[in-house]
This record gives structure tokens, C-alpha cells and sequence, in this order.
């Protein structure tokens, strides 16, 4: 059973743990710390951290970026994307799922840190109250390298790695030129994603957004309205719209469900006049990589790699 926000807060404060709560609060440790500005302010971490509980799979990857797969303790086991399939190995503790973790779980822990974001960061307040916890949140709306090294920093900081993340960040940079290049000035492109057998339409404001703003490429439909999931679209308007580049994301791949795949949802004659579709130019993005991990270090690379897949 799911618990509320409110019975989560409730059975968070009845969480006996060996911090100590100070008072704004936030969990402070004993010992040596240093602070961590994060998305929800600004956190005491030890100097030295042992044992982490990450509740972002994008979060998770950087650590495994930072070469510190070890300091894992536990993590939402269910629907691991396959790039981090080992962390479904029985060492790492199950602590509930992204949207709701469950904190006697992390108790049982003792965990130093506990990372989250974007869907667990609702649940910082409870957290924080226990546990030195931080957020990589970041708005979609940003530059896309902007926030991989907006939220790999905050992590990277409080692991005592921030002076990796440079040359990551670089390499992400220089990957991203290089598929711009393939692309001429002007190209029209649309990102679609595929759930149910129906279609959305996501724009320049979405999490897709580095299609648009680092490959420079222009939307086929200027006016989209942004939401997680994206802006219902007819094959009707899809081939009014006819892009020259389209991009496309299996959601229910990606989150482990049951449905018709994009290419086949794709596959009609409205479709099949645009020049995307005459052309070959469809790439087929990866879900757990665009749709789960988006900003690791190393996910947000291999993002970069994949985006001239199969033109």
C-alpha cells in the first residue's frame, strides 16, 4: 500500500535515528561535515561518506560515474534501467520505489547520505529530518548541459569528487557538438513519444529539450504545451507538420509495461508522407536513458552518442 505524503511525514517522525535534528529541521551528523547547496537548500554531509541511499536513477549513474558504485547501500529496485542493472545485485538494499521510498527501509541503513530528485524530491522535507539528504532537481527549461553539471556537482561535492566532473562534462559537450554537425541549419525536428498506443509531442521545454536547444534544431511545431508526459498529437497534424528529423521514445519500453512499440504505433500512411519517415531520418531514442536516468554522467554521454542512431 502507498502511503500518503501526510502518513509518510507521520511515520518519518517516528523514525528513531542516531541524528540529531537541528533547527531548521534537517539532520545534522556528528562529526566533521561540510555544506552541500542543493536544490532545497543547503545540507551538512560528513566530511567523509560511507554509506549513500539514492532515490534518482540519474543520481545513481553519477555515482557509478565517480567510481563510487561501493558506496551504495540501497536504492528503489524496481524497473532498473538496464545500464545500472548492477545495482539489482542482492547487496544493495531495496528502499521502496522513485515516487515513494520507504524509510524504515533507509533506517534499517544508517545511510550518511541520501540523494534524490525530480520524482522522489517531493519527499525531502521527511527525509532531511533524518538523514543528511540532497536534491539534483534541476528545471527542464535550462540548457540540458547546464543541468547534467548542475546536478553531477551537488552530488559530486558531497562525495568529495567534484573535481571529476569537469572533463566529464566536457566529454558530454564535445559529443553533443559532434551530432550537431550532422544537421543542417534550419532542420525541422519533432520528438514523439509513444505510450498506449498514442502519441505526444514534446517541445524545446521538455526533458527532450536538448534536441532543440544544443542540437539547434527547430520544432516543426513552434507552440507545444509542455507537461511530463507531452501534448496529445494526431498523425493528422504530425504529417501537417512534417519534419524533416523526428525523434522517438517508447515510454511503455521504458517503464517496463505491456503495449504496441513506437515504430509499429508509427507505422501508418500519415505518418509514412513526412519526410522524416520517407527519408530514414527517425532515431529511435532510448527510453531508460531519455525518459528514467536523463542527467547521470555517463547516461547523459551515451544520450549524446545515441542521438544520430540509425539516420
Amino acid at each position: 500500500m502507498q502511503l500518503s505524503r501526510r502518513a509518510l511525514g507521520a511515520a518519518a517522525a517516528a523514525i528513531a535515528v542516531t541524528l540529531t535534528a537541528c533547527g531548521n529541521d534537517q539532520a545534522t551528523p556528528s562529526g566533521p561535515t561540510i555544506d552541500v547547496t542543493h536544490a532545497q537548500g543547503t545540507a551538512k554531509v560528513p566530511a567523509t561518506v560511507n554509506k549513500v541511499v539514492v532515490l534518482d536513477f540519474g543520481a545513481l549513474d553519477t555515482v557509478a560515474a565517480l567510481g563510487l558504485a561501493d558506496k551504495v547501500v540501497g536504492l528503489p529496485k524496481t524497473n532498473i534501467p538496464a545500464p545500472l542493472k548492477q545495482f539489482a545485485d542482492d547487496r544493495y538494499a531495496d528502499v521502496g520505489t522513485l515516487a515513494e521510498p520507504n524509510l524504515e527501509a533507509i533506517n534499517k541503513l544508517k545511510p550518511d547520505l541520501v540523494i534524490i530528485g525530480f520524482r522522489s524530491a517531493k519527499h525531502h522535507a521527511a527525509l532531511a529530518q533524518h538523514f543528511p539528504t540532497i536534491d539534483v532537481t534541476y528545471a527542464y527549461t535550462q540548457n540540458f548541459v547546464d543541468g547534467v553539471e548542475k546536478a553531477a556537482t551537488i552530488v559530486a561535492t558531497a562525495l568529495g569528487k567534484a573535481d571529476q566532473v569537469p572533463d566529464k562534462v566536457a566529454a558530454i559537450k564535445k559529443s553533443l557538438e559532434a551530432a550537431k554537425a550532422r544537421f543542417s541549419t534550419g532542420t525541422t525536428a519533432m520528438v514523439l513519444m509513444t505510450t498506449a498506443g498514442k502519441v505526444t509531442v514534446h517541445g524545446k521545454d521538455s526533458r527532450y529539450g536538448a534536441i532543440f536547444r544544443d542540437l539547434g534544431l527547430t520544432p516543426a511545431i513552434p507552440e507545444v504545451k509542455e507537461a511530463s508526459h507531452g501534448d496529445p498529437i494526431s498523425f493528422e497534424a504530425i504529417k501537417k507538420a512534417n519534419p524533416q528529423v523526428m525523434f522517438v521514445l517508447d515510454r511503455d519500453a521504458a517503464v517496463g509495461e505491456e503495449g504496441k512499440a513506437a515504430a509499429e504505433v508509427l507505422d501508418n500512411e500519415l505518418v509514412a508522407t513526412t519526410d522524416a519517415w520517407r527519408n530514414k531520418q527517425v532515431v529511435y531514442l532510448d527510453g531508460a536513458r531519455w525518459y528514467i536516468m536523463i542527467h547521470g554522467l555517463d547516461n547523459a554521454l551515451a544520450m549524446a552518442e545515441g542521438l544520430t542512431t540509425g539516420l
